[in-house]
């Protein structure tokens, strides 16, 4: 009885493990790229709030056998009205409006975190029907 109730107690405090993800904005319009440079405060920030969203995402089981690949694009959609991850050919973008007009916006850990939940599991049919979750425009 003691073995069984070991192995779970084991089981049940190691950490979850996920692979890596990277953020890049490789590819993205020069005008974001000099606004939103690797180097700049908005794009440590968006890194900092993904990795907490990632983490938690990670610890709360969303990511175990629906991994993000392990460099997400930031792409800039100045109209969008929320953060959202999706594929768009080979690439798999993390889109928000990182930069509008002359603001810069960092998304926040929750927002990133829905996109994550979005990206890798999706809300039933019903649940977008009735509250538009995983339904961004």
């Amino acid at each position: 009885m003691i073995g069984p109730l070991l192995a779970l107690l084991a089981a049940s405090a190691s950490p979850t493990h996920c692979a890596p993800v990277e953020l890049s904005i490789a590819g993205s319009p020069r005008t974001f790229v000099s606004q939103f440079a690797r180097n700049s405060d908005g794009f440590r920030k968006t890194a900092a709030n993904f990795s907490k969203a990632y983490a938690r995402a990670c610890a709360e089981g969303l990511i175990k056998g629906r991994a993000l690949p392990p460099t997400l694009h930031l792409f800039n959609a100045p109209d969008a009205n929320d953060a959202s991850i999706y594929r768009s050919g080979k690439a798999m973008l993390l889109e928000y409006p990182f930069v509008s007009g002359r603001k810069v916006n960092v998304p926040s850990v929750d927002d990133l975190h829905e996109a994550i939940f979005c990206a890798v599991q999706g809300a039933p049919v019903k649940e977008q029907e009735e509250s538009g979750r995983c339904l961004v425009d």
